[in-house]
C-alpha cells in the first residue's frame, strides 16, 4: 500500500496518541509505503516552527523531526502540476500522489476528502484507512 500522509495527520502522529500514531506505527513496520515530497517536508517543517502553533519547535528540533520522517518515507520527485484545490498545499499532496503512484491519500482536510478519489487515488481519513486495512482498534 502506497500512501501520501498529509501534514496534519503527521503532526497528530508526532505529538499525540490515537489513530494517526497507529498509522505511523504501520509505516514504521513497513506495512505502508509512506510517500512524501521535498515540498511537503518543507511545509511540515514550517508548521513545526511557526509561532502561532502549539509546537513552536526550534529549527534544530524541527530538523530532527524532518530527518526521522525522511527516513520513514519514499521521497517523490514531483513533475505533475495540478490546480484543483484552493489551498496550494493540497495541490502539492495531489501531485505527490500522482507522481508516486499512490493508492491512498490519508488526511483530515475537508477539501481533499470531498474529492474522494483523484486520478484513481482514494482519499480517506486516518480512521477510514485503518478500518479498510483491517488495523482499526477501538475508540474514536
Amino acid at each position: 500500500m502506497r500512501a501520501v500522509i498529509d501534514t496534519n495527520v503527521l503532526i497528530s502522529a508526532i505529538f499525540w496518541t490515537g489513530r494517526p500514531k497507529q498509522l505511523l506505527n504501520q509505516v514504521r513496520r513497513r506495512e505502508v509505503t509512506f510517500l512524501t515530497s521535498e515540498l511537503l517536508l518543507t511545509e511540515l517543517k514550517e508548521v513545526l516552527i511557526r509561532g502561532d502553533k502549539p509546537f513552536k519547535l526550534s529549527e534544530k528540533e524541527a530538523e530532527r523531526v524532518i530527518t526521522t520522517i525522511r527516513d520513514l518515507a519514499e521521497i517523490i520527485l514531483t513533475n505533475s502540476r495540478v490546480a484543483v484545490c484552493r489551498d496550494e498545499t493540497d495541490n502539492r499532496v495531489l501531485e505527490c500522489a500522482i507522481d508516486g503512484q499512490a493508492d491512498w491519500i490519508i488526511n483530515g482536510d475537508r477539501d481533499l476528502l470531498g474529492l474522494q478519489t483523484f486520478h484513481g487515488v482514494k482519499i480517506v481519513t486516518v480512521g477510514e484507512f485503518l478500518k479498510l486495512a483491517g488495523w482499526a482498534s477501538g475508540g474514536s
